[in-house]
């Protein structure tokens, strides 16, 4: 599989709690790549290359990013929707293939073919993701759509 969904070894931040600032949930250790990928312009100028940077999955907290300053960088500073802050059916869960809430669903519940999981895992195979800068949190989205398909029982 390719690197995208490969569990990363644990990485030791250099500074800061990896706290968010805004509502102090632990955030997830996240590569420059990512916000360099999907920050808008303006926000994009503001990023300290040089310090670790997290992802808020706090549905409620309108921080998606974080830096070890406690800098953080807000729903409106990125150029897509964040599917753990956004409850829109048209939002993706999988950013690499664009498999949205409400494309899911339909597939699901219609038995239609491709399979939403077996299609992200063959392309994940094959090494067509690129969940790092793609997917705001990162990461691979399969534990995303696995957790989306079990709440549809």
């Amino acid at each position: 599989m390719s690197d995208c969904c490969t569990p990363e070894e644990q990485v030791f931040v250099k500074s800061g709690s990896g706290l968010c600032p805004s509502c102090n949930t632990k955030g997830k250790k996240v590569k420059i790549i990512t916000l360099k990928s999907l920050l808008r312009p303006l926000a994009l100028e503001a990023i300290s290359p040089d310090e670790s940077h997290y992802f808020c999955t706090t549905k409620e907290c309108d921080a998606v990013y974080f830096e070890s300053t406690n800098k953080t960088y807000l729903i409106s500073d990125l150029k897509v929707s964040v599917h753990q802050k956004d409850d829109s059916v048209t939002t993706p869960i999988c950013y690499c293939f664009d498999w949205t809430k409400e494309k899911i669903e339909k597939y699901i519940k219609q038995e239609l073919s491709p399979n939403p999981l077996e299609h992200i895992k063959e392309n994940v195979q094959a090494d067509r993701c690129g969940c790092e800068v793609n997917n705001p949190q990162g990461s691979c989205c399969m534990g995303n759509v696995t957790k989306y398909i079990k709440s549809l029982s």
